[in-house]
């Protein structure tokens, strides 16, 4: 059927991460190259530029504001529980370069305040910060597609980003799978 585009679904859904990336390096061979390829609920920002070198176009993601409720922000280097008591007297934004709106106006430890008392601005503001990071890691991705030199931006970026401790045991017990298989 020739549709506008193709979604790549079923991939997130608790498996390990080297197993998604391996069902969509199986998946993108057979759709159209001409055609827009869709990534269905994923994923993190390290994901998404894994997911782009494999030759998906688009992504929809609860992610961004799903953590940010729980006060996890992300940042270019991973993630950072801003709900934490290491940021009580952490007077930088969440992130230093940023420039959204919460970064710009708000503290960690302001942030941490709020996320603490419940107040819902707390998780706005994460939420807003988290948004806006997934956007310009897209425009980023987008800008070195363009200039030629994605496959260096990926490498630092990977290079550079710590997955949360929660992907990190995931890929721990994966990994201690397939040697006992």
């Amino acid at each position: 059927m020739d549709f506008d585009g193709y979604a790549i679904g079923g991939v997130s859904v608790g498996e390990p991460e080297p197993e998604m990336f391996a069902a969509v390096e199986m998946t993108e061979p057979h759709l159209p190259p001409h055609k827009a390829r869709y990534a269905m609920g994923l994923g993190t920002p390290a994901q998404l530029v894994e997911l782009v070198a494999r030759g998906v176009d688009m992504f929809d993601c609860v992610l961004p504001t799903r953590v940010a409720r729980n006060g996890t922000a992300f940042t270019k280097k991973g993630t950072i529980s801003v709900k934490g008591g290491a940021y009580k007297a952490d007077f930088k934004p969440i992130e230093e370069d940023c420039d959204c709106f919460a970064c710009q106006r708000f503290t960690r430890a302001y942030l941490r305040h709020l996320l603490n008392v419940n107040e819902i601005l707390g998780l706005r503001m994460v939420s807003v910060h988290n948004s806006h990071m997934y956007l310009k890691l897209m425009a980023d991705i987008r800008m070195h597609l363009a200039a030629g030199t994605f496959a260096d931006f990926r490498r630092e970026f990977i290079a550079h980003y710590r997955p949360s401790e929660k992907v990190l045991l995931a890929r721990q017990m994966h990994a201690a799978a397939r040697q006992d298989r």
